[in-house]
C-alpha cells in the first residue's frame, strides 16, 4: 500500500445515509411508549439496569429528550449493573488493602510461619480468585476438593512414583488450607456487612432468590436489562430468576453478523448461548436488523510508524471530522490507556473546544508516579547493609538511580523555585551541585551521609536520601516531599501538578491509616507493592460535559453507547485484544472444569464490545502501528481488522474500506549537482579560517590531525567549537581508561630509574615484576586522587588481572629478546613540541603552527640517539606500520600521499610515530632514531618501528622534509574551497561522541 502524508489521509468520504437512532434512544422510546403513556404511569416503578455508569447518564438524557415538550414524568430507577448488585446485596465493598490485611490475619492463624513479604506477592491474586468463584456461583466445596492434595495426587498418580519422589506432594499443602481460609474470610465479612465484589454478587442473587420464594415478601419490581453483553453466572441467574417470575425484560444489542448460529465470530459466543438457553424472541436480541452487513459505512485503516504518532493523528482526525460533520458525535477510543495524555495534548482547541474524558487518567501514567518510582529505585538498588530482620537500610545508593531521580521534572521545577528564594542562597543550585560532585568524584555508590552533606542537608535532599528503617520513614519522606513540592505550585490555580500531589497525599494517608507500622514490619518492597496497587486503582478525574459530542473513552466504557464517527487507536495484537494472560492462582484445568472465566472469555468480551460499537457508526478510523515500530512487542494488525477485511467486507457491498499509511509530510527532495546536498556543511568563511588558524597556533596534537583527516566535522566540534563530552561516572573501566591505567602503572614502575638517571638492567626485572600487581591496583582504584576509589570487583577486577598479566609479560620479554636491555630512560610522559612556520596565501605573516604531545617513554640509545616508545594496549602488527606495503610495493611518493591523506588505522599510527619523532627532534635538538610502538597484546614481536625512509627518499634531512609535509596538511586544513563536513565512512561514527549532533 503506498505511503501517504498525513495531510492527504483525510479525503472526504461520500455522504452517508441519515444516522440511525442510537440503541439507547430506541430503548428510551420503547420505555416511554410502554410504561410512560398509560394512566398509571408505571415508568417510575421499574428498574432499568445498564452496563456502565456512563450508560446511565446517556439513557436518562434520551428519556428526557424523547418526552413531549413540557410533559412531566417520574423517571425510572436507572443503575449500572455493578452498583445495583452491591445495593441489592445490602453490603459495602471493602477496600483492597483492608481485605489483604484481613486475609493475612486469617492465614497467620493457620500458618504462624507465614512471611508477610511473600504473602503480598500472591494475596491480590487469591482475593481475585475468591471473588471470581463467588461472582460465577462456583460450587466452592467441589472446587477446593478438586484442588486438594488427595485429588491432585489422584489425578497425577504420584503413588506410582518412588518413595523419595513423593516429596512433591508437599507442594499441595497450600491448597488444603484454601477452603478454611475462604470460609473464615466470608464469615468475618458477612458479620460486618462487608464484601469483596464477587461476594456481593453472590449475596445479591441469594437475597433475590429468597425474596421471590417468600410469599409474604412484597412483589419484586419490574426490571429491564438493557445493553448487557457477556454476563457472569451470578448476573445470569439474577436475570433468569426475574424472567421466571415474570418481572424482567431483556434488551440485548446484537447483530446477525456475529449472532447467527454458524457464525465463527467469537463476539456472539455468549449471546448465542443466552438466545438458545432462555428461549427469548429475536426482538430481544436486536430484532435481526443487519447493522453491520446492511448499511453503508466508511472504514479507514491508518498505519503509523510508531505509537507516539497516534495522539497527534487522533487530533488531526478529530479536527477534520468536526469541520466536515460539525453535528456528528465522535468517540476517540483508547484500548491502551497510556495514550490518554498524548491524545489530550493532540486535541485541536479551535475545532474541539468542548470534549469529555470518561476514562480518567491513571495515577501510574502521571509524572509524579515516575518520581515516586525513581525514589523507590534509589532505595532498592543500593547496597543493603541494614538489619537482616527487616531488610531495611540502604546506606549506599547507586549513582545512576540518584542522577535519574534528581533530573526528574518535578525536582527541576523545585530547584528553579528554590533558586528564586533570596533568603536561602546556600541552597541555590543544590541539586545540580550534587550531580556535578557525583561525576567529579566518580562516585559509583554514595553513602547516604555523603549525599546529605553534598546537598547541604536541604529538607528535600533529606526526604529523598535519608535511610528508610521502617515504613514510618517511608511515609514521613513522602509527606515531606509533598509539602515541599506543593510550594512550587501554590500560586498556580488549577494546575494539574497540584492535583497529582493531592491524590498522592490521599494515597499516603490511606496507607498510613491502614498499617500499624509498629506491628507490621513491612519491607520497602512490600510497602511499594501496596502503594503501587493503590496507585493503579486511582484515577485522576476530568471535568467536562458528560454528553459532549466528542468523547474520549476506553473500550469498556463504550458499552451500550453509539457514535456517528469512531476513532479507535492501538488496533494491534497484544492491545486489542489484550495478550493471553491468566491472572489466577488456580490452574487452567480448574477454571475450565468449573466453567470459570479464562482469557478466552476475555477475548470474546473484547470482540463483542468492538463489533457492537461499529454497528451504528457511519465513519470508522482504525489506527494501528506498523510492524517493526520501536516499543511494540507485536506489529501485527489486530485480528478484528483482518476479520473486517476478509469476513465483513465481502458480505457488505456498501462498506468502503481504505488501507492507508500515514507519514510525516515534507518537501520533495530535489536532485541537484551539489554532492553535499542535505549534508551538514560548514563553509570556511573568513571567520572560520581565523578560528582554524587560532587552533593551529595554540597547539595541535597528532591525534587531532588524525581527527581532521578522518572527519573534518569532528575536528571542528572538538577543537574549534570546543564541544566537550559530558563527564560521566565510570563504573566499569572503558577501553580508554584501561589503557590509561596500564600507562600509569608502567610510568610509576619506571619513574625511579628516570629520576636517578639509572638504566634498567636484567637484575632489576624480578623486583619490577614483584611490584607490578601493586602498581596496577593503585592505578585501578585511583587511591591517590580525591575521587572515590574505583571498585576492584566484577569486570574491573578482571581488567586489573589482565593488566597485571600484560605488564608481567612485558617485563619478562625484556630479558628474552636480545638488544632490549639495558634501557636508559631519557623521559617518561615526556612533553614534546615543535613549531613549524607555514606561509598561508593571503596572510602577511607566516603562521606558526605548534605541534604538541606527550611521549609515553623516551629512550636514550647507546649511540646517543633518542627514540620515542609509544605503548598501545590494543593489538598492533608489524605490517600495520608499513605504508609502502608488502615488499615496498608502493613508491615513496605513493607512501607519502598515504601519510598525508589516508584516514586508515595504519596511516593514523604511522602519522603519529612520524610526528612524535619530529617533535622529539625539535624538543631535544638531538639526532633521533625511528619511533616505535610497543603493543601489549603483541609483546613477542618486541618494538615495532615504522619505516619512514620514504620521507627522506630525495636526500633531504628528516626534520626539513617532515616540516614540508606538515605545511601541506596545514594548507589543506586552511583551504577555503574544501568545506568542513561529515565523513563518508560510517564505521568512524560508531564511537564518535558527536554522532548525536550530526544525526549519525
Amino acid at each position: 500500500m503506498p505511503s501517504r502524508p498525513a495531510s492527504d489521509v483525510f479525503s472526504a468520504p461520500t455522504a452517508p445515509a441519515a444516522a440511525p437512532a442510537s440503541f439507547l434512544a430506541t430503548v428510551a422510546r420503547e420505555l416511554l411508549d410502554r410504561y410512560g403513556s398509560g394512566p398509571l404511569d408505571e415508568l417510575s416503578d421499574i428498574v432499568v439496569v445498564v452496563p456502565t455508569r456512563r450508560a446511565v447518564v446517556y439513557l436518562k438524557n434520551e428519556l428526557a429528550v424523547n418526552l413531549p415538550v413540557g410533559a412531566p414524568l417520574w423517571a425510572p430507577r436507572v443503575a449500572a449493573m455493578e452498583d445495583y448488585m452491591v445495593e441489592l446485596a445490602g453490603v459495602q465493598v471493602e477496600e483492597p488493602i483492608a481485605l489483604q490485611l484481613l486475609l493475612y490475619d486469617i492465614l497467620k492463624r493457620i500458618d504462624p510461619h507465614l512471611d508477610f513479604d511473600q504473602f503480598v506477592g500472591w494475596a491480590g491474586l487469591l482475593l481475585s480468585d475468591f471473588s471470581n468463584l463467588d461472582q460465577n456461583l462456583a460450587p466452592t466445596r467441589k472446587v477446593f476438593e478438586y484442588l486438594s492434595q488427595a485429588k491432585a495426587l489422584e489425578r497425577w498418580d504420584l503413588e506410582a512414583l518412588p518413595e523419595k519422589s513423593r516429596a512433591a506432594a508437599h507442594s499441595f499443602s497450600f491448597w488444603d488450607q484454601l477452603e478454611q481460609v475462604y470460609r473464615e474470610l466470608q464469615r468475618r465479612m458477612k458479620a460486618n456487612h462487608l464484601a469483596y465484589p464477587g461476594l456481593a454478587y453472590r449475596l445479591a442473587v441469594e437475597k433475590l432468590e429468597k425474596t421471590i420464594q417468600d410469599p409474604a415478601a412484597p412483589e419484586v419490581a419490574r426490571h429491564v436489562f438493557v445493553g448487557l453483553g457477556n454476563l457472569s453466572r451470578s448476573e445470569e441467574k439474577l436475570i433468569r430468576l426475574l424472567l421466571t417470575a415474570g418481572r424482567a425484560e431483556v434488551r440485548f444489542d446484537a447483530d446477525p453478523f456475529y449472532l447467527e448460529k454458524d457464525s465463527p465470530n467469537r463476539a456472539g459466543q455468549h449471546l448465542r448461548r443466552y438466545f438458545e438457553k432462555w428461549q427469548l424472541p429475536l426482538d430481544n436480541f436486536g430484532g435481526g436488523v443487519e447493522w453491520l452487513r446492511g448499511r453503508p459505512r466508511h472504514v479507514r485503516y491508518l498505519g503509523v510508524a510508531n505509537p507516539s504518532m497516534q495522539g497527534k493523528l487522533a487530533g488531526q482526525l478529530l479536527a477534520e471530522a468536526r469541520r466536515q460533520y460539525p453535528d456528528a458525535t465522535v468517540a476517540v477510543v483508547l484500548p491502551d490507556e497510556t495514550l490518554l495524555l498524548p491524545v489530550l495534548h493532540g486535541l485541536p482547541p479551535d475545532e474541539v473546544p468542548d470534549y469529555n474524558v470518561t476514562m480518567g487518567l491513571s495515577f501510574q501514567a502521571t509524572p509524579l508516579f515516575n518520581l515516586v518510582d525513581l525514589l523507590f529505585e534509589v532505595h532498592l538498588t543500593g547496597i543493603r547493609e541494614g538489619s537482616p530482620e527487616t531488610g531495611y537500610g540502604v546506606p549506599r545508593y547507586h549513582h545512576l538511580a540518584v542522577t535519574k531521580l534528581l533530573s526528574h521534572p518535578f525536582l527541576r521545577r523545585y530547584q528553579q523555585w528554590q533558586d528564586r528564594q533570596a533568603d536561602e542562597p546556600q541552597y541555590h543550585g543544590v541539586l545540580d551541585q550534587i550531580c556535578r560532585e557525583i561525576v567529579r568524584l566518580n562516585a559509583v555508590l554514595l553513602p547516604a551521609e555523603e549525599l546529605l552533606r553534598l546537598g547541604a542537608h536541604h529538607p528535600i535532599v533529606e526526604a529523598l536520601f535519608k535511610t528508610w528503617d521502617n515504613c514510618d520513614d517511608i511515609i514521613a519522606a513522602c509527606n515531606t516531599l509533598i509539602d515541599l513540592l506543593k510550594r512550587v505550585y501554590a500560586d498556580q490555580q488549577g494546575g494539574i501538578e497540584a492535583e497529582y500531589l493531592y491524590l498522592f497525599y490521599t494515597l499516603v494517608k490511606q496507607l498510613d491509616s491502614a498499617f500499624d507500622c509498629r506491628e507490621q514490619r513491612l519491607s520497602v518492597r512490600s510497602f511499594r507493592r501496596f502503594l503501587y496497587e493503590q496507585m493503579g486503582r486511582t484515577r485522576l478525574p476530568f471535568s467536562g460535559e458528560p454528553l459532549a459530542e466528542v468523547q474520549v473513552m476506553g473500550l469498556l466504557e463504550t458499552r451500550a453507547l453509539d457514535f456517528d464517527h469512531l476513532i479507535i487507536l492501538s488496533c494491534n495484537e497484544g492491545v486489542l485484544p489484550a495478550p493471553k494472560k491468566q491472572q489466577s492462582l488456580f490452574p487452567y484445568d480448574v477454571l475450565t472444569e468449573f466453567k470459570l472465566p479464562t482469557y478466552a472469555d476475555a477475548e470474546a468480551i473484547t470482540a463483542y464490545n468492538f463489533w457492537r460499537l461499529l454497528q451504528r457508526a457511519q465513519r470508522v478510523d482504525l489506527v494501528h502501528v506498523l510492524p517493526g515500530a520501536e516499543g511494540m512487542k507485536s506489529g501485527e494488525r489486530s485480528r478484528f481488522l483482518l476479520q473486517l477485511e476478509n469476513d465483513l467486507l465481502p458480505q457488505n457491498p456498501q462498506l468502503t474500506l481504505e488501507d492507508l499509511t500515514v507519514s510525516v509530510a515534507g518537501p520533495d527532495a530535489e536532485v541537484g549537482a551539489n554532492p553535499y546536498e542535505g549534508d551538514l556543511i560548514l563553509e570556511k568563511d573568513p571567520e572560520m579560517l581565523a578560528a582554524l588558524r587560532g587552533v593551529l597556533e595554540r597547539n595541535i596534537s597528532p591525534s587531532r590531525l588524525n581527527d581532521f583527516l578522518a572527519c573534518s566535522l569532528r575536528f571542528y566540534f572538538s577543537k574549534v567549537a570546543r564541544f566537550h563530552e559530558n563527564d560521566a561516572v565510570e563504573e566499569t573501566l572503558e577501553a580508554s581508561s584501561f589503557g590509561t591505567m596500564v600507562h600509569e602503572a608502567l610510568e610509576n614502575l619506571m619513574q625511579p630509574f628516570a629520576q636517578e638517571a639509572r638504566s634498567i638492567t636484567a637484575d632489576d626485572i624480578p623486583e619490577l615484576i614483584r611490584q607490578a600487581p601493586h602498581e596496577v591496583q593503585k592505578a585501578l582504584r585511583q587511591e591517590e586522587t580525591e575521587k572515590h576509589a574505583r571498585a576492584d570487583e566484577g569486570l574491573n577486577h578482571v581488567y586489573g588481572q589482565v593488566a597485571t598479566r600484560l605488564m608481567v609479560r612485558l617485563l619478562e620479554s625484556l630479558t628474552e629478546q636480545p638488544g632490549l636491555l639495558p634501557i636508559r630512560l631519557f623521559g617518561l610522559e615526556k612533553e614534546l613540541a615543535a613549531t613549524v612556520f607555514v606561509d598561508v596565501p593571503g596572510q602577511p605573516e607566516p603562521l606558526a603552527v605548534r605541534l604538541f604531545g606527550f611521549a609515553d617513554r623516551v629512550d636514550e640509545l647507546p649511540d646517543g640517539r633518542l627514540r620515542v616508545v609509544d605503548y598501545k594496549s590494543g593489538l598492533v602488527k608489524r605490517n600495520d606500520l608499513q605504508l609502502r606495503g608488502y615488499r615496498d610495493r608502493l613508491s615513496p611518493a605513493e607512501a607519502t600521499e598515504r601519510l598525508l591523506l589516508e584516514a586508515s588505522s595504519s596511516a593514523d599510527k604511522v602519522r603519529q610515530l612520524w610526528l612524535y619523532r619530529l617533535m622529539l627532534a625539535h624538543t631535544a635538538q638531538r639526532e633521533t632514531a625511528e619511533t616505535a610502538i610497543l603493543s601489549l597484546r603483541n609483546i613477542d614481536e618486541g618494538l615495532l618501528s615504522a619505516d619512514l625512509s620514504f620521507i627522506t627518499d630525495g636526500g633531504q634531512e628528516f626534520v626539513a622534509a617532515s616540516e614540508e609535509l606538515v605545511r601541506k596538511i596545514v594548507l589543506r586544513i586552511l583551504d577555503p574551497t574544501e568545506p568542513i563536513r561529515k565523513t563518508d565512512d560510517f564505521t568512524k561514527c560508531e564511537h564518535c561522541p558527536y554522532k548525536g549532533i550530526c544525526a549519525r
